[in-house]
């Protein structure tokens, strides 16, 4: 919802089945995808990616999905990752035993939001990573 005003498409891809509003905000697109790394290589060039799933696994699927795409088109404009330090320090392990380099794997942002807004809340999440995607965009 935070981003559903501002100028973005929206195309939410899950793996989950039943999670999709019955009226999704105007000008989102829902896609059902399992397991959801699997729609990474559809996505529109210049794509901005935030992943948030429901597990971690399936976090680090999409990752290394998003890093392989980079690899192989660099048409991605932003990875994005919801965790904390320690999350990233554990992925960036288990990309690296997949082969993945340092220069790779930094070209994901993790956590995701501007840095100084503080705060756990789902809204305040929402708000940091908007105005970060904003930033981004130019």
């Amino acid at each position: 919802r935070a981003l559903a005003p501002l100028p973005f498409a929206l195309h939410w891809i899950d793996s989950r089945d039943g999670v999709f509003p019955p009226d999704p905000l105007p000008g989102a697109e829902c896609e059902h995808s399992d397991p959801v790394q699997a729609a990474v290589p559809g996505l529109a060039p210049q794509s901005f990616v935030l992943i948030m799933s429901f597990s971690h696994a399936e976090d680090l699927e999409v990752v290394a999905a998003c890093l392989q795409r980079q690899r192989e088109r660099a048409d991605l404009d932003f990875i994005g990752l919801i965790g904390s330090a320690t999350k990233w320090a554990v992925f960036r392990k288990r990309l690296a035993q997949r082969g993945f380099s340092e220069e790779e794997m930094d070209q994901v942002t993790c956590p995701i939001g501007l840095a100084g807004i503080t705060g756990k809340e789902p809204e305040v999440i929402a708000v940091a990573v908007a105005a970060q995607l904003l930033q981004r965009r130019g």
